[in-house]
């Protein structure tokens, strides 16, 4: 076995000999077997053990046990007791996930202070059987199906091909000390559940079920390999990003027979789930004629469906929410927008027809000049707009009608600012500009704006 573990090792890269590793130990046989065949494979090692206090005198004594080993065998000794209980309420989170957030933290900590080359865990075969099995149960990808790596950031596992028998035999034959733990015998567990019940009937059906799932895993690895490349491919064509928002053409996902799961893949590093999608494919088939929006949400992202995109964008964005001149400035810098401000004599004035440039009769203009974004109830006068029944004459219109009409997506609407010349908006930057404030035959001096740069 020892022979294995150290092929294991180095096939999968994941630690030269004579490093200092940090070996998570719980100081039952998996992790004291692990110990002992590292020290024989010449690694140098150090012991981090948790005592989670969910087990009472129990949970001391194994603390007692490693300690006394460590200080037998002249190894580094770091230990660390947790409130579990008081973590996993505070959390709202089952036990073993909150044991698992606690203990994970702490053994980078310690790798880290100390400069350790990294944390191996005694994870074993039969642990990795259990973990795809669960996630079977609870519903999973290719992703799921993979099981645990090898090497996890600097989360090392050398057992991840042993079985747990192979470890007992170990132990029996080099008179490896170990402590039981009691919990192990429970099937209130899920693991011990799977452990106890499913897998002795799965054995049954294939006796050779652990070499099995050693084939499954190195296979299931290959494909979430092609699946990625295939993904990365996709992603060429219907994918793009901006200033840190993603924009998904769903039209094209949605030509895919594997639409949904195309979906997931690019969507999940924003944190969102199969069943979001799920709902996301469903709102865009009615929302797909209309020019409404809808939000859905992870702890992160937000994501707009628009039309025939989705935008994925993060909740919290770092921008200032107005900006305010007493009196004219030469630019005015606004998050992505940046314009130019000039006052031109009438008689010097080139109009250019573009939505780059403004122009105001500035003897109209009022200050403080404000720049914002929208906000429910703001309205103008939108020049070259006329009333029906007044030609020439603009109405005043409030933004979101304006918004509606002229088939602003959510975040266009989100991500447009407005101008205001006292408490008139006089543009919308951008688009259009208040009637209002139009140079007319009276104008005697421009202001005019230009817009040098703005990334939506």
């Amino acid at each position: 076995m020892q022979q294995k573990i150290q092929t294991y090792i180095y096939n999968h890269n994941l630690a030269n000999s004579g490093t200092t590793l940090l070996v998570a130990c719980s100081g039952g046989v998996d992790s004291m077997v692990l110990i002992d065949v590292l020290i024989k494979l010449n690694f140098k090692i150090a012991i981090a053990h948790c005592n989670f206090q969910l087990r009472r005198n129990e949970s001391d004594d194994d603390e007692k046990f490693i300690q006394q080993f460590a200080s037998h065998n002249n190894l580094p000794f770091h230990v660390i007791k947790f409130d579990t209980k008081s973590y996993k309420k505070q959390h709202d989170v089952s036990t073993q996930m909150a044991a698992r957030t606690l203990r994970y933290e702490w053994f980078e900590k310690v790798r880290i202070e100390n400069r350790y080359h990294c944390i191996a865990t005694a994870h074993h075969l039969d642990d990795q059987l259990e973990t795809i099995l669960l996630n079977i149960t609870k519903g999973t990808g290719i992703k799921g199906l993979t099981g645990m790596q090898a090497k996890n950031g600097f989360v090392i596992r050398p057992l991840l091909e042993i079985s747990k028998q192979e470890i007992l035999v170990y132990a029996k034959q080099n008179n490896i000390v170990f402590r039981e733990d009691s919990s192990n015998a429970s099937d209130d567990y899920q693991r011990n559940l799977i452990r106890h019940q499913v897998v002795p009937q799965l054995q049954k059906i294939n006796p050779s079920l652990h070499i099995s799932m050693i084939d499954f895993i190195n296979r299931m690895n290959d494909y979430e390999t092609l699946t990625n490349q295939q993904i990365e491919s996709i992603k060429k064509k219907c994918y793009s990003e901006k200033n840190g928002i993603a924009e998904i053409k769903l039209g094209f996902i949605k030509t895919q027979k594997a639409g949904q799961t195309i979906l997931f893949h690019l969507l999940k590093e924003f944190g969102f789930n199969s069943d979001n999608v799920v709902q996301l494919f469903q709102t865009f088939k009615t929302l797909e004629k209309l020019y409404s929006s809808k939000q859905f949400y992870s702890e992160t992202h937000r994501i707009v469906i628009d039309r025939k995109s989705l935008f994925v964008v993060p909740k919290n964005i770092d921008r200032e929410n107005y900006l305010s001149f007493v009196q004219l400035p030469n630019q005015i810098v606004f998050n992505n927008y940046k314009i130019q401000c000039k006052l031109v004599p009438i008689q010097e004035l080139n109009i250019k027809p573009s939505n780059r440039y403004a122009y105001f009769d500035a003897d109209k203009m009022e200050f403080p000049l404000l720049i914002r974004y929208y906000k429910e109830g703001d309205y103008f006068y939108p020049f070259g707009m006329s009333k029906p029944k007044t030609p020439g004459k603009a109405g005043k219109k409030k933004l979101s009608k304006y918004f509606k009409d002229e088939k602003f997506s959510l975040l266009d609407k989100e991500n447009t600012a407005v101008l205001f010349s006292g408490e008139k908006l006089i543009w919308l930057v951008g688009h259009r500009i208040d009637d209002r404030f139009k140079v007319t035959e009276k104008t005697k001096s421009v202001l005019k704006m230009l817009i040098v740069d703005h990334e939506k």
